[in-house]
């Protein structure tokens, strides 16, 4: 029988008694000899004492922050390794027919961006101003351009969206005026799976429709592990990769194509109902062109391949 971990099993000696079963006495007792165990005590006092919804991270759902948005809100996204929100906000604005255009922010782009700025304004685009991290000297005159923008009218729909990491120079009054969102990775396989489906509208419409929900389940389920074996550090990886939703969104366009995906109402030539599924060419593509592009240790390479002939196989499909 498997013994219970140290933060759960019952203090040896006297000590339990000198507790009394005051959790808080047990989880001091515990810092002393498993420093390494604490975080899980923290998580099982909280659960105890309040609800398990106080330690588990929900997903945003970037539906019901833009429907709370204003058109003279911006809305700044706290970026953090593995979280790309570009693919979700296309898709959102795509939902809502509403023209987006976005900009990868560093040297050379301040002309542009002030230039879509004002053309979003008036015709009521999304504007995306992606790592402006990169551009921290140019986010003040990017404050006076709105100042000015917002003395007019501005188009109901027009939303401006920022991105950028964590920068000390970054602008306080801009902060401040701005709704902010933070998209951490969610921690534990149940909830990176729940936020990945959360981010989808709906399937992609494909001839192999049965068979792609599985594919999309099992991608899901191989992403999570990925961004999941990361917490090992070494013992997870032996180089750390910055995977991320990207690497996701493109195995799943990949996968749609293989299995007759719908393009302007008809189904992609090659690729249809009778066409058996070429598993080992999406297997090698995931694990060697699109995940394992970012893999430089051999070891690790091997070990994607292997998690990819598990999951998309015929027999388990």
């Amino acid at each position: 029988m498997r013994p219970a971990p140290p933060e759960s099993a019952q203090l040896p000696g006297e000590w339990e008694t000198k507790c009394d079963g005051d959790k808080l006495k047990k989880m001091i007792v515990l810092r002393c000899f498993r420093t390494d165990r604490v975080n899980f005590a923290i998580r099982n006092y909280v659960e105890h004492f309040m609800k398990k919804e106080f330690i588990e991270n929900k997903p945003t759902i970037l539906k019901d922050v833009f429907e709370e948005s204003k058109p003279t809100e911006p809305i700044i996204f706290v970026l953090s390794p593995g979280v790309d929100p570009t693919d979700n906000l296309k898709k959102l604005a795509d939902e809502r027919q509403v023209q987006f255009e976005s900009i990868s922010m560093g040297r050379g782009q301040s002309e542009r961006a002030k230039r879509i700025l004002t053309e979003g304004a008036e015709g009521g685009h999304w504007i995306f101003l992606a790592n402006c991290h990169l551009s921290i000297s140019l986010l003040p005159e990017l404050e006076s351009i709105i100042d000015h923008l917002f003395k007019h009218e501005v188009n109901p729909d027009f939303r401006l969206i920022l991105s950028a990491n964590p920068h000390p120079n970054f602008s306080i009054s801009l902060l401040q005026r701005s709704t902010k969102i933070t998209q951490e990775p969610p921690k534990g396989i149940k909830a990176n799976m729940l936020r990945i489906y959360g981010s989808k509208s709906e399937f992609t419409m494909v001839d192999q429709q049965r068979n792609f929900r599985k594919a999309v389940f099992g991608l899901a389920w191989f992403h999570t592990i990925l961004i999941e074996r990361k917490k090992f550090r070494s013992l997870g990886w032996n180089v750390g990769y910055s995977f991320n939703d990207s690497d996701y969104s493109v195995c799943e366009d990949t996968v749609a194509m293989y299995m007759g995906r719908h393009k302007d109402g008809k189904t992609e030539e090659r690729y249809n109902k009778k066409t058996a599924i070429p598993w080992p060419a999406i297997q090698y593509l995931i694990a060697e062109a699109y995940y394992g592009g970012r893999v430089t240790d051999e070891r690790d390479r091997r070990l994607l391949m292997v998690y990819a002939r598990e999951i998309f196989n015929e027999n388990l499909i």
